[in-house]
Order: structure tokens, then sequence, then C-alpha cells
């Protein structure tokens, strides 16, 4: 008997739940709001979906941080309702320094950047390194020589770049090729994400073994002619 009043104890129990999960087919517009599917009902451990610390992208209410919402609170102070807020303006992140470029993207920071100075030596090191990376992010446009006839370009999809040891680009200024770089130049886009200050530099080293063939070539000629 008493196996049979747990059974039965179990039953009712079963029924209920599955009677609090399941919606009633009253109409969407008529259901009062517990009934609507958009509601899911009590939270079981709420910790494991409400990060207790404040999550970058999240827009949720926190009371306890922001009294009046977290969605007002943001709104009336910066505009917005994300935790991820903008630096201050001026602040370079600890161990950023080196991403900091107070040169504009403009036609004049374009210009004002030919006074930058490559701070990595000239050496065999970096250059392997440049090499390494032209490789992997610059290749497909400028080609393996340097040429602009890289496999985007041959394939029609771009116009060529011009040479590094064409008349053009043999005499860029190291700053500027920086630049162009960090920002992008014409047809080529910003490769900032994909290489940091230091990589922008040994890829620049390595491209000036293409600008110096450009450069050597009028000399080697004018030797010529003698």
């Amino acid at each position: 008997m008493l196996h049979r009043y747990r059974f039965l104890a179990l039953l009712v129990g079963v029924s209920l739940l599955g009677t609090a999960c399941r919606h009633t087919s009253t109409p969407l517009a008529e259901a009062p709001a517990p009934q609507k599917p958009t509601n899911t009902g009590l939270e079981y451990a709420p910790d494991m979906y409400h990060s207790i610390p404040l999550e970058p992208y999240s827009q949720y209410v926190n009371k306890e941080y922001f009294p009046g919402g977290y969605n007002a609170y943001y709104q009336e102070a910066y505009g917005n309702g994300g935790n991820a807020q903008a630096p201050v303006a001026g602040t370079v992140a600890r161990g950023k320094m080196d991403y900091y470029f107070a040169i504009p993207m403009s036609n004049e920071g374009y210009e004002a950047a030919a006074a930058l100075v490559n701070p990595l030596p000239n050496d065999d090191a970096t250059r392997a390194e440049g090499k390494r990376l032209y490789t992997l992010y610059c290749i497909q446009c400028h080609g393996e020589k340097g040429d602009g006839n890289g496999s985007i370009p041959t394939a029609g999809k771009f116009p060529n770049p011009p040479s590094y040891s064409g008349d053009q680009l043999k005499n860029l200024p190291e700053g500027k090729a920086f630049y162009s770089i960090t920002y992008g130049k014409n047809l080529m886009g910003s490769h900032a994400s994909q290489l940091n200050p230091t990589e922008r530099w040994q890829v620049i080293r390595y491209v000036q073994t293409f600008q110096r063939q450009g450069q050597a070539a009028p000399a080697a000629a004018a030797t010529a002619t003698k």
C-alpha cells in the first residue's frame, strides 16, 4: 500500500511538472504573461547564466551596481548600452604603446609619415622574418618578386599593384610604407589587424630589398654607358 501511495504521488508530481512546463492552447494575444512562449518560468541556479562580473558585451540590468537600471545608466552617461566602453581620450592600454600612431589618416598624415624611421636593424634576421610575413600577407597581390604579379591580380580580380622596384615605389620612404600598412592605401586595405607595429617594420625591411633593385638599375645603366 505504501508503495502505491508513493507511485501515485510520483504521478501527481510528474503531472504537475508537465502542466507547469506546457503552454496552454490559449491564443498568444490573449494569454497572460506567464503562459507566453517567451516566458521561461523560474530560473534555477541563475548564477550559471547571469555572470556576477560585468561581461564586456552584456546588456542585462544589474541593479546592485546600477540602481537606476543598466541600460538607463549607460544611455544617460555614455549614450550607449554596452559594458565595453571606449577608453579615455589620449590614453593607451598598458603594454600597447607601440600601437599608438599619432599620425592621422589623411593626405597630410601620409606626407608627414615620410619622417618616420624604421627602428629595426637592417640585418639578416629582420629581413628573414619580414620575408616570412610578406609571404603570408603580401605576396598574394605584390608577388614573390615584389613586381605586382601576385596570384590575385594575375587572376584578374584587381589591377596589378606597382612594382617595388619601379619608378613609383623604389624611392618610397619607409615611413610612408608603414602608414600604408597601418591605414591602407588606394585599393590596399589596412593590415593593422594582421601585422603588429614591429611586424610592419620587418616587412618593410624585406620590401626594401626589392626597392634597392630598382635604385641600382639606373646606376648600373649609367656605368655601362661610360
